[in-house]
């Protein structure tokens, strides 16, 4: 990245940089900017050690005059759902699940697959047709996953 590229709106952008000659991954949490040099900080995905110090940030720094520093290393990553997805084909239709599975709701809280799937924090469940399911999650999606494959017929399951 050039001197001439760095602005505020970087902040909170993942980026790839270079750190004791490897290049790591993180998010820009600052810019600095003097009259000789843009500074640009770095908090790294995972510590990184060198010697026997752990360093969780560092700056890329590039000088105005001719770009000399770290700071050209310094690569923005394509910004990437914060989520999965999962299409789900079901060996049976949903609703005759609902009728079978969760015909005691006592037993699972819920009284349908949507209801269920959907007590799941961050989880949530579209039914597309009678057989077909798109649910998508931040987290506790593998939960999900081993749940659905060991309680209900699951013709296919595809993760995107």
């Amino acid at each position: 990245m050039k001197t001439t590229e760095v602005n505020k709106n970087l902040i909170g952008r993942r980026c790839e940089c270079i750190f004791t000659g490897m290049m790591v991954t993180g998010v820009i949490e600052d810019i600095e900017e003097n009259k000789y040099s843009v500074n640009v900080k770095v908090h790294f995905d995972k510590p990184q050690q060198w010697g026997d110090d752990l360093y969780t940030e560092d700056w890329a720094w590039g000088r105005k005059t001719d770009e000399f520093g770290t700071l050209h290393h310094l690569r923005l990553l394509a910004d990437e759902p914060d989520f999965q997805t999962m299409t789900v084909v079901f060996g049976e239709p949903i609703s005759q699940i609902d009728r079978s599975v969760f015909k005691d709701a006592d037993t699972w809280g819920v009284c349908s697959l949507q209801g269920w799937v959907n007590s799941y924090e961050s989880v949530r469940f579209v039914a597309i047709n009678d057989h077909t399911a798109v649910i998508t999650s931040e987290y506790n999606f593998e939960q999900v996953k081993v749940w659905l494959e060991k309680y209900v017929p699951v013709k296919s399951l595809k993760i995107s």
